[in-house]
């Protein structure tokens, strides 16, 4: 089978999901999570050294009298909320532990030939602490929820997935094998229109590359594949809407 035919037989499931959400509208009833988001990313480049509009944020929780935010693999701000300032690698030495972040955060063991200190980086927030807090505050039920939607078909050892990521405000359609025989990303907008950036159009070609992007609009996920945080909150949205009264119009 050559690429090509792969590639279309995985995308190609997708289209047959009958029972599922239609992912242009979750994002559409969901899209106040990308802009709590957006918000905080501002603060984090006005009061971060390095970090700008190319930056990520996984996460974020509160943990104890502790703000932590993932920005990336090993990559960290920690807040004491007590004392009101960011913890230096010392004190993150003396307060957590390696297995506290692979628990907590999904980082990955090292082994025993490093200490985990040796590779992991603790970003000092310059600005405000306060107004971090009062936003996180204000924000908690948002900030709280699960940042990240991945949808994975299955067809022998190839697989595709189709990825939605809320705090950074963009999307993903993946084709993969094991031995990188395919291995294509379709990059996309937290509103499923293509990004600017695209790799794979040399491979795919322009034409066929613009019927999938159109066709992705039309991708139903299935109940069972988006986290019940998000599925329970897209629920209660939709349900708010169903309700609204509109005027009738007595023209």
């Amino acid at each position: 089978m050559s690429k090509d035919e792969l590639r279309d037989q995985l995308f190609a499931k997708y289209f047959e999901i009958e029972d599922g959400i239609l992912a242009t509208d979750l994002v559409e009833k969901l899209a106040f999570i990308p802009e709590t988001y957006n918000y905080l990313h501002n603060l984090l480049e006005k009061n971060v050294r390095y970090f700008d509009s190319y930056s990520y944020i996984r996460s974020i929780k509160e943990i104890s009298q502790y703000l932590i935010i993932k920005l990336g693999p090993c990559n960290y701000i920690i807040i004491d909320t007590q004392k009101m300032a960011s913890l230096s690698e010392e004190e993150v030495a003396m307060c957590f532990s390696e297995q506290f972040f692979i628990a907590e955060f999904c980082e990955r063991p090292l082994g025993s030939d490093y200490s985990y200190l040796d590779l992991y980086h603790f970003e000092t927030y310059e600005g405000e602490i306060a107004e971090l807090l009062d936003f996180f505050e204000q924000n908690r039920e948002v900030l709280i929820l699960p940042t990240y939607l991945c949808y994975k078909i299955t067809l022998g050892d190839a697989f595709t997935s189709f990825s939605i990521d809320f705090a950074n405000s963009s999307a993903q359609v993946c084709f993969q094998t094991p031995d990188q025989f395919l291995y294509e990303q379709l990059f996309l907008r937290y509103d499923l229109s293509p990004s600017r950036m695209q790799d794979a159009v040399s491979r795919i070609g322009l034409e066929h590359i613009k019927a999938m992007f159109e066709s992705i609009k039309n991708i139903k996920i299935p109940k069972t594949s988006i986290p019940s945080d998000l599925y329970s909150l897209y629920l209660k949205v939709n349900e708010k809407k169903k309700n609204l009264k509109y005027p009738k119009d007595n023209t």
